[in-house]
């Protein structure tokens, strides 16, 4: 399985792991506009012809808080539905029984 993170138009994915419960401590940064509504990730499962998507979260920017270094995290429910208004995406619905444990922060400026 693999992680794609999806911000604005920036785009990173995480290396590809084995087993039921991967570990990825990959650590991602975006220098990103102000006016952002939010990102999405994807948990991807890696297949011989093509792969599948086992989740999606939408965090919106607005819930992000400032920090100036890493926390513990949070588990997060991944979902199998986006919600999108036109082409924007307002948010995700569905549950899966799929979740992830993210530390998603705004880091101060030095």
């Amino acid at each position: 399985t693999y992680v794609v993170l999806k911000v604005q138009n920036l785009k990173s994915t995480t290396i590809d792991r084995r087993g039921s419960e991967p570990c990825w401590e990959q650590d991602f940064m975006f220098e990103i506009c102000a006016d952002g509504k939010g990102f999405i990730i994807e948990l991807w499962k890696k297949g011989l012809v093509w792969d599948s998507i086992l989740g999606v979260l939408w965090i919106p920017l607005a819930t992000v808080e400032h920090a100036t270094d890493e926390g513990p995290g949070c588990w997060w429910t991944l979902h199998s539905e986006v919600i999108k208004n036109g082409s924007e995406i307002q948010g995700t619905k569905t549950p899966t029984s799929h979740e992830i444990l993210l530390d998603v922060y705004f880091a101060l400026p030095f």
